[in-house]
């Protein structure tokens, strides 16, 4: 009998002792992961990335099974679902809508939307990890917008700007996607609360990210519809100096958020084609650039169907949005959410 507790004893030891074992590797991979991460944003050949993420974010899931409450490896998973579905997901969705083709539109429209929808899932259990008081992100949510900003407001550490940022990014695509939906269209507002409280922890996150969120927030639409164009501007080319202008999305952005708002069609022929005459000028995020060029040869090549001839009679600065494309990935449809800021580089980077 002793014999047998005994080997009871060593066998749940090491079961215990496995179980522990699987728990460190995992905390090491998603480490490695981390860091490693750089490498694909450095990546020339998209088509590469966008093979290789879904990979990524397959394994980041399945070792969020094993150590639910490593916050680095849920962030790092808000973001590759976030960027997989605006660099890759949604430029498909836009290159059906050129082909009108509305079978291939809304594929890649509603697996972007399983995808920001479960980078939103994982930012309410990331932030209740760290604050879950009173049912936590989720019962914020459901007493109101005023008690969402308060739960933010727990978050004062700069290192947590990048969990609130992903949240938020995930939830305002997917607004984008959906806002035909009333019920999707009303929770706006919290995702905007995101990008501010992101705004007053770290506004330099992920190369002034915030700047180009709240940019697109401010062109949602035309002043007499509420929007705030010189605001918007700013915001936009607060960003493109601070990154030198070499971070070409946002060029991209501001031409197609912006410019179309604004119908501007100097300043949006200008901005898409300096990205398109760009060199490698930044080559940390050659990835993001390569993505960007992409786009910009689209998008001018939709000048006409997005800006009106030149009108010497309208008002600058509160000409009506164009009429774009349902779903299209900057915030130029109105009522767009702020966070149709660009996704930096389609791959799992630093939480912060």
């Amino acid at each position: 009998m002793r014999r047998f507790h005994t080997g009871f004893l060593v066998a749940a030891l090491a079961l215990g002792q496995t179980g522990c074992l699987a728990k460190l590797a995992a905390n090491s991979t998603a480490r490695i992961m981390n860091q490693a991460a750089p490498a694909m944003q450095a990546f020339s050949d998209p088509a590469t990335a966008e093979a290789a993420l879904p990979y990524s974010i397959t394994q980041m899931e399945g070792l969020l099974l094993v150590i639910p409450q490593n916050q680095l490896l849920r962030g790092n998973l808000m973001r590759a679902l976030g960027s997989f579905g605006f660099a890759f997901l949604e430029d498909r969705m836009e290159e059906a809508e050129v082909a009108d083709d509305e079978a291939r539109i809304e594929y890649y429209r509603n697996r972007a939307t399983l995808a920001y929808l479960r980078g939103k899932q994982v930012g309410f259990e990331a932030l209740t990890l760290e604050e879950d008081g009173d049912g936590g992100a989720a019962g914020a949510y459901g007493r109101g917008v005023d008690a969402w900003r308060s739960y933010l407001q727990q978050f004062d550490d700069q290192e947590q700007a990048g969990m609130v940022f992903w949240l938020g990014y995930n939830w305002a695509r997917h607004i984008s996607l959906n806002k035909e939906d009333p019920d999707v269209l009303a929770d706006l507002p919290f995702a905007i609360a995101c990008f501010e409280r992101v705004f007053q922890l770290d506004p330099t996150f992920n190369n002034y990210a915030p700047y180009v969120a709240m940019g697109s927030y401010y062109a949602r639409t035309s002043a007499s519809l509420g929007g705030d164009p010189v605001r918007a501007r700013e915001m936009f080319e607060t960003a493109i100096a601070r990154t030198g202008g070499n971070f070409l999305t946002y060029k991209v952005m501001m031409a197609r958020v912006y410019a179309v708002m604004v119908q501007d069609r100097a300043l949006y022929t200008r901005l898409l084609q300096e990205v398109i005459d760009a060199g490698d000028v930044m080559p940390e995020q050659r990835l993001a650039n390569q993505i960007a060029k992409r786009r910009a040869r689209r998008y001018l090549a939709q000048v006409d169907d997005l800006i009106a001839p030149a009108d010497d009679t309208a008002p600058a600065g509160d000409a009506p949005a164009g009429d774009a494309p349902a779903g299209d990935a900057p915030a130029g449809d109105a009522p767009a959410p702020a966070a149709d800021a660009p996704a930096p580089a389609p791959a799992p980077a630093p939480a912060n």
